[in-house]
């Protein structure tokens, strides 16, 4: 073949080959580290999104090569991780405390009282709620009784909820409002009495002589609660919650803000165990209800309350307080009859259990209803203290621990008050419990604990709280590796809410749900990890979140 012919071939095919147009996509991510949390826990430099899926990842040069778009994200170094998910929170509730009395950071019942004036002051309302308070950081540690209440606000209604939320404080008024009689008992429920007289004190299911007499928010304002706590999921990186209790009117009000695409977030949602939800969602339904963005498919029942205001329910007694084990709160044969209803219709339950007798309580009714290994999923929110051989059940019937390692970092300086060093080796056990099935999915509870999911992952793999305590971390052979942390943010905690297939990893096919930070946080010093900023939120290939 002559020389002439051979230019002309090559100059023919360099031509035709700069003529192949590239693929458009919406979305190119590029030029950083991207965690794939895959089976093989693959990198990749780049992603090409469309569709609000993923389509293909890859080097940098093969994704860059194949395709174009008008919106890239250079990442300059930057690490992409699956969308982070919390696996027990409560959005709404979160939203609406923005709206109240923030008492979380008073250290005494002084500062609760001037945050109290000011917000009266502020506000024209007969109601006035406060959220946060929590006797372990004021000096006495003592319950506090409403006679300063009483005297400072004689015409308002007052009603504080703890920050466990298995205890409030009421005043005079609130009580008088309530037509709460003195001698009331209620299962499950405890009113504090001393001299014969109420303290406003009431603890787990008394709670609800009070919190059933507030004025229930209008949904303009519950619409205002969820878009004010969406936009700080976003900025935290969340990109899917897992709402713990939520009554049938607030699932219809964040299925109606998805459908009009003003709530983007995605949610997994736990219904609150009442007759209207099982009549409407379990007894008279098609079985679980799937969308885009929400899936309705489990039940939040309460096992116990919280150690915190010694409502946990205990084998022994507790030791600063040896009179009480705790309550259970729940009737043993009718949830039974509940579990047993869930499964024939195919719903999930997650149940709150914090004391070990809850535990063992709880693990032995789900093993006789799952009766050996199944893939029903059943969690067990909080696990917060529990026994070897309780453990063991969880393995025995793929129970699934839903866990909030922020718990551990915030209970250490006093749980030892309730419990003693002993019996506090068998609480929050994150490794022990992840050793069962190899899962393990983690939350925060917010607004229970903070809403940072990087607190989780520093909390589960440091055994630390955000001002670096305790020194060497709290019982850090219960820690997570770093991988695993992640994975209980990710895809373990997908894996919780039976999404796997569509989210918790960053593969193709799978929905473009990414969060972009400026740490590794598998590789970078420990330091730094607190310090992590997020870039940005990108949910179904939407950037929702851009700092």
């Amino acid at each position: 073949m002559k020389k002439n012919s051979l230019i002309f071939i090559f100059v023919a095919i360099h031509l035709l080959t700069g003529c192949i147009s590239k693929e458009n996509v919406e979305l190119i991510v590029h030029n950083g580290k991207i965690y794939s949390l895959d089976v093989n826990e693959n990198i990749h430099e780049a992603v090409a999104i469309q569709n609000g899926k993923i389509i293909s990842l890859g080097k940098n040069n093969q994704i860059l090569n194949k395709y174009q778009s008008s919106n890239k994200i250079d990442l300059k170094g930057n690490v992409v991780y699956p969308g982070f998910i919390d696996a027990h929170c409560h959005l709404l509730s979160y939203g609406l405390q923005k709206q109240q009395v923030d008492l979380t950071s008073c250290h005494s019942f002084n500062e609760v009282l001037e945050k109290l004036k000011k917000f009266a002051n502020e506000n024209d309302t007969k109601w006035i709620i406060g959220n946060g308070w929590d006797q372990n950081n004021w000096p006495t540690k003592k319950w506090p009784t409403n006679e300063q209440l009483n005297n400072t606000f004689p015409d308002h209604n007052v009603v504080l909820n703890r920050i466990d939320g298995h205890a409030l404080m009421a005043n005079k008024r609130a009580i008088l409002t309530s037509k709460i009689n003195p001698d009331t008992t209620i299962y499950g429920g405890h009113i504090e009495i001393i001299n014969h007289e109420l303290t406003g004190i009431f603890v787990d299911n008394a709670m609800d002589l009070i919190l059933n007499h507030v004025p229930i928010p209008s949904e303009e304002t519950n619409k205002k609660a969820l878009i004010t706590a969406q936009n700080t999921c976003f900025s935290l990186g969340l990109t899917t919650v897992d709402i713990a209790g939520l009554t049938k009117g607030s699932v219809e009000l964040i299925d109606k803000l998805h459908n009009s695409e003003e709530l983007k977030i995605k949610t997994y949602i736990m219904l609150t165990d009442n007759e209207e939800n099982f009549n409407h969602y379990v007894i008279n339904s098609n079985g679980p209800i799937k969308t885009k963005k929400m899936n309705v498919r489990s039940f939040k029942f309460f096992a116990d309350g919280s150690l915190g205001s010694r409502g946990a329910c205990l084998i022994n007694p507790y030791l600063d307080n040896q009179r009480t084990h705790g309550q259970l709160l729940q009737n043993i044969d009718t949830f039974n009859t509940k579990l047993n209803t869930l499964k024939l219709y195919g719903f999930q339950a997650c149940t709150h259990a914090i004391g070990d007798s809850a535990n063992r309580i709880i693990t032995s009714s789900y093993a006789n209803v799952l009766d050996g290994s199944n893939d029903l999923r059943w969690r067990i929110e909080h696990v917060q203290c529990i026994t070897d051989k309780d453990i063991e059940i969880l393995g025995k019937h793929n129970i699934i621990p839903s866990v909030q390692p922020t718990h551990a970092t915030s209970d250490f300086s006093w749980a030892i008050q309730r419990l003693g060093i002993k019996r506090l080796e068998n609480c929050y056990r994150y490794y022990q419990l992840k050793n069962q099935n190899n899962l393990i999915a983690l939350g925060t509870d917010f607004p229970v604990e903070k809403i940072n999911p990087i607190h989780t992952f520093y909390a589960a793999t440091f055994r630390k709280n955000y001002d670096d305590k305790p020194l060497g971390g709290f019982q850090p052979d219960e820690s997570l590796s770093r991988v695993d942390a992640l994975k209980g943010m990710t895809i373990w905690a997908a894996i919780a809410n039976f999404e796997e297939n569509e989210k918790g990893s960053i593969e193709e096919g799978k929905a473009a749900d990414l969060t972009i930070l400026n740490t590794d946080l598998i590789t970078c010093e420990e330091n730094e990890i607190l310090n992590s900023k997020v870039l940005y939120t990108i949910v179904d290939g939407e950037i929702v979140y851009e700092n």
